[in-house]
């Protein structure tokens, strides 16, 4: 058996990881009133978003009270409304809070030349990582994106935009090479390409609780990708 090939970060030019794309740099933010936060404002306004975080990870959002989140921030319950009108005002702002950009960048190389493969490796290990830092914002927020309420599903949109036009590059790349029909519609397989992850990342628990390894969930996943986004479905050393 051969063995593997494998390409670096630098070699490559990506220089993501998984501790730089969990969040987006937290946003100077003010105050519900539209003033700006001071340092002691920003404090509180971080507890109050923490202590969210920690309810909707524990019970249903239906269960989450103004109440409840007071008492785990430690502040007076009067104190809530400074920041937020309600406890769905918290998960939007949390949820404008991830990043999927970082991401992104892993797609900017093209996947067919050499080191594609380890670049989709990459992308599916880092998307998983990602996702179970902000598994509980992001099922909530993506709930009410599903069911069209508020500006969740524009905010979703927003969220997701950099990976599915990362995709519809790779896509109308190789069609441009010849690898894939141009029967195949680049933006909508780029929906697609992005709709796959989120779900294996969502799951990620309950397959590897199904019997699946980890570094099962990432090859399969990773070749997945790289065959949709390039037209290649065999080893590396094929591209």
């Amino acid at each position: 058996m051969k063995p593997r090939r494998t390409a670096s970060r630098e070699s490559i030019g990506v220089t993501t990881s998984a501790s730089a794309i969990r969040s987006a740099p937290p946003e100077v933010s003010p105050a519900k009133s539209g003033q700006p936060l001071g340092a002691k404002g920003a404090r509180t306004r971080r507890k109050i978003m923490d202590a969210t975080i920690t309810l909707i990870a524990e019970r249903s959002f239906a269960d989450v009270r103004i109440t409840d989140v007071a008492r785990l921030a430690e502040i007076a319950q009067p104190n809530f409304y400074t920041y937020f009108a309600s406890v769905e005002d918290v998960v939007r702002a949390l949820a404008k809070e991830v990043s999927l950009d970082p991401l992104a960048r892993l797609l900017e190389p093209d996947w067919s030349a050499p080191g594609g493969l380890w670049l989709a490796r990459q992308f599916v290990e880092e998307a998983f990582a990602l996702w179970k830092v902000h598994q509980p914002v992001m099922a909530l927020s993506w709930f009410f994106a599903d069911k069209r309420h508020g500006d969740f599903p524009q905010l979703r949109i927003r969220q997701v935009r950099s990976l599915y036009k990362g995709f519809e590059s790779q896509i109308r790349r190789s069609q441009e090479a010849g690898r894939i029909d141009l029967a195949m519609q680049p933006r909508l397989a780029g929906y697609e390409c992005v709709g796959l992850i989120s779900s294996a990342a969502t799951k990620f628990g309950l397959l590897v609780q199904s019997g699946f390894s980890r570094e099962q969930l990432i090859e399969t996943n990773a070749r997945l990708l790289r065959m949709i986004a390039t037209g290649l479905a065999g080893p590396e050393a094929a591209a």
